[in-house]
């Protein structure tokens, strides 16, 4: 078996043309480059040195070889990178995340992360949460963000980044003090694979409201558009809406969940943790402790 340390010595005899220039370049005795070009010319039964002439030269077969070489140690090296913790980040990273999040969260998060790994790839695959958590358990994405109760799944690892608060949002001249709609007005739900959807179902079922009046759509924006118009309510993450809350374009109402939301980041047990996948963690607990609501 050729060992990847005769390889190197070969290459640096024949680029400094010279056992003793190499074996001062290498740290080793001349005896001993002596020895691992013997080793390699008794594995193939060829020699790689033509002896005949003063200057050092390559034989037909040796040319050949330190071609190989070359390219057996610039792969070699390259996988030796691969396991160390300290690796550049790199790659494709898959994320996952609900618009929400992507829109009003993660967008200064992303732009960091790209800025100081610009090597990284990054997909971001916006999906209401149920679907993330089931593209994770897939092998479909590499992380993903959720807003949610505490993820519980076996299969996941999960860390809560922030307690989120959510609300009730209703036009501006809204008088209603349970903000149920009033005449004329619907109820503005997102989709319903949406983690909120069902607590805003659970709150008009407690006021006795039965929904007959509905829009339905995935996009918080327009959903904020309609409801400052006066089409309806709706029920959203407060920060989605704190800024037009607190300029009075809209009308909001903090609702205590049980369970709690979080904002959380989640990736499979089993996923090996990349550079790039690290480096992602890292500046997520950071954002995680600036983001207030």
């Amino acid at each position: 078996m050729i060992e990847i340390r005769n390889l190197r010595t070969l290459v640096k005899i024949a680029e400094l043309g010279s056992y003793t220039k190499a074996a001062q370049a290498l740290g080793y005795a001349q005896s001993t480059l002596t020895f691992q070009v013997g080793a390699i010319e008794s594995y193939y039964n060829c020699p790689v040195f033509d002896r005949t002439g003063k200057t050092l030269k390559l034989t037909a077969f040796g040319e050949q070889l330190l071609e190989y070489s070359n390219s057996v140690l610039r792969e070699y090296d390259t996988l030796e990178q691969l396991g160390k913790s300290d690796a550049i980040p790199q790659g494709c990273l898959r994320i996952g995340a609900p618009e929400s999040l992507t829109l009003y969260r993660l967008c200064p998060l992303i732009i960091a992360y790209k800025s100081a790994y610009p090597q990284v790839e990054v997909r971001m695959i916006n999906s209401p949460c149920e679907l993330l958590l089931k593209d994770l358990s897939a092998g479909q994405l590499d992380i993903s963000f959720v807003l949610q109760p505490e993820c519980m799944d076996e299969n996941l690892h999960t860390e809560l980044l922030l307690e989120e608060k959510m609300c009730l949002v209703a036009p501006a001249g809204h008088t209603q003090p349970d903000f149920l709609p009033e005449s004329g007005e619907m109820v503005l739900y997102t989709e319903k694979e949406c983690s909120y959807r069902q607590e805003f179902d659970r709150y008009l079922q407690k006021h006795h409201y039965v929904p007959s009046n509905v829009l339905e759509t995935s996009n918080v924006e327009a959903i904020k558009k309609y409801v400052s118009t006066g089409l309806g309510v709706s029920y959203l993450p407060y920060y989605t809406v704190k800024a037009e809350s607190e300029s009075g374009l809209l009308r909001t109402k903090l609702i205590e969940t049980d369970p709690v939301f979080f904002t959380q980041i989640v990736y499979h047990k089993k996923k090996w943790i990349s550079p790039a996948i690290k480096a992602l963690l890292t500046l997520s607990r950071e954002y995680g402790r600036k983001w207030s609501v």
